[in-house]
């Protein structure tokens, strides 16, 4: 890249967003205290829709000195592949810089990541993603590991992209933005694209000083267990993109560790009850092994709230295995 001009827009940040005001402020207020000087970026909110007074909130924003927040409201709700597409095709910035409403990036998130694109050939730029450190992971909270390293997901959470490549491969697909049972948007455009532009031959970075901090979410209870169905996206994902199969599935097959066992356990309930014979039983001791073995490393529970939580976290798992096989049926890609 040519050294920019103090006042020139090098990156264009694209924010979409839904009804999330205050987590969106506090999204905006983060981007506003860059080491990048402030005539260097612009700041694109996108919203899906809102009715929470989001507009009226990123208007004060947009007054603030020095910052350039620009808003664009959508009629209706479909997704943040649309939006994030859309706000592209506003951006000036040669470099976009993607993250989420509910997100906080770094002081120098900016500043760390557009030095990832010296090299003309590195189209992605990725970085780490924690939980806010002043939250705690409780019962029925949406939570991920720490992304360390770089994930073959590509998280449009912390990622940028140069802007020529994005439009060359047409941004995000947004056919890959599905509805679920709850009417929340599930999604994996982020991956999809950046697959598609690793199978281009363009290169991918990943910066560990490029850090953004994720907001724990409080579930229901109910939505809570149903939440791991999401991954019903998974097959339509690699029916796109074979060679990300031995990325994200054990054996080529499995997503996750525990389903194998979980499928074994199902099949001895299911075979005890078709023969009446409860010798099959014996089938779902691997299962309640691997899990207890898990709940007490991790939290020493007494054995009735260690119960309670193998019985929760089966319920889970059963929507998880439950969301593959709706997946691999509606897609025609077989992933357990």
């Amino acid at each position: 890249m040519n050294a920019p001009q103090e006042n020139q827009i090098t990156v264009s940040v694209v924010i979409p967003t839904w009804n999330r005001r205050e987590l969106l402020r506090e999204a905006l207020q983060a981007l506003h205290a860059q080491t990048l000087p402030p005539g260097r970026f612009e700041i694109i909110v996108c919203d899906d829709g809102s009715t929470d007074g989001t507009a009226e909130m990123v208007k004060e924003f947009q007054e603030l000195p020095g910052l350039n927040v620009i808003y664009h409201r959508l009629s209706d709700n479909r997704g943040p592949a649309r939006a994030r597409n859309i706000a592209v095709g506003m951006a000036r910035g040669e470099i976009i810089a993607f993250t989420d409403s509910d997100c906080r990036v770094d002081s120098h998130w900016l500043e760390h990541g557009i030095t990832g694109f010296a090299d003309d050939k590195v189209a992605i730029v990725t970085g780490a993603i924690f939980h806010k450190p002043e939250q705690q992971i409780t019962y029925f909270c949406r939570s991920h590991d720490p992304v360390t390293e770089e994930h073959p997901s590509y998280p449009a959470q912390n990622a940028m992209f140069r802007k020529r490549v994005f439009l060359e491969l047409n941004g995000f697909e947004e056919t890959l933005c599905f509805r679920n049972f709850r009417n929340r948007q599930v999604e994996c455009a982020d991956t999809d694209l950046a697959w598609r532009i690793k199978e281009a031959g363009y290169r991918t970075v990943f910066l560990k000083n490029m850090v953004v901090y994720h907001e724990i979410e409080l579930q229901t209870p109910i939505n809570w267990i149903v939440e791991p169905f999401r991954l019903f996206v998974v097959p339509a994902l690699l029916k796109r993109h074979p060679d990300l199969r031995p990325k994200l599935l054990r054996w080529g097959l499995f997503f996750g560790g525990l389903n194998v066992p979980f499928y074994v356990l199902a099949a001895g309930l299911l075979l005890a009850l078709a023969f009446w014979n409860p010798l099959f039983l014996i089938m779902v001791f691997p299962y309640f092994y691997f899990m207890f073995r898990a709940g007490y490393r991790r939290y020493s529970f007494s054995p009735l709230k260690m119960a309670g939580w193998v019985a929760l976290m089966t319920m889970r798992q059963a929507a998880c295995c439950a969301g593959l096989l709706y997946g691999s049926v509606r897609f025609r890609e077989l992933v357990l």
